[in-house]
């Protein structure tokens, strides 16, 4: 069951869910979309888990559903996420780190086959 099944078995709109949990109804579209999970304070999430009459581990479901369906990913596979592009000074301290770990790597293979 996906955030929408889980609403409609509730018997509620996208607009009723909105209002009880003071969310905005495109937060209520996006969940459902999976183009965002449900981040909620936990005073919200028990309102939710109350609205929606379902146990923790159905909404934990129902969200991983909808995000599955929505990347077309198997569940349990993990999202891929781009390589974090640095610039300027992080840049030259990452360079500079990587260039550290390479040398001690080196170092630490020509002292092991010395011995």
């Amino acid at each position: 069951m996906d955030m929408q099944v889980l609403r409609e078995r509730a018997g509620l709109s996208r607009a009723e869910v909105a209002f009880r949990l003071a969310i905005s109804e495109t937060s209520v579209r996006n969940w459902e979309a999976g183009r965002t999970e449900p981040t909620m304070t936990p005073k919200k999430y028990w309102d939710a888990l109350r609205l929606f009459k379902c146990t923790p581990e159905e909404l934990a479901e129902a969200s991983e559903k909808s995000i599955n369906q929505r990347h077309k990913r198997k569940p349990g596979r993990p999202r891929r996420f781009p390589e974090p592009q640095l610039s300027g000074q992080d840049k030259r301290a990452n360079e500079s780190a990587t260039s550290v770990t390479q040398f001690n790597s080196v170092e630490d293979s020509t002292v092991s086959s010395n011995r």
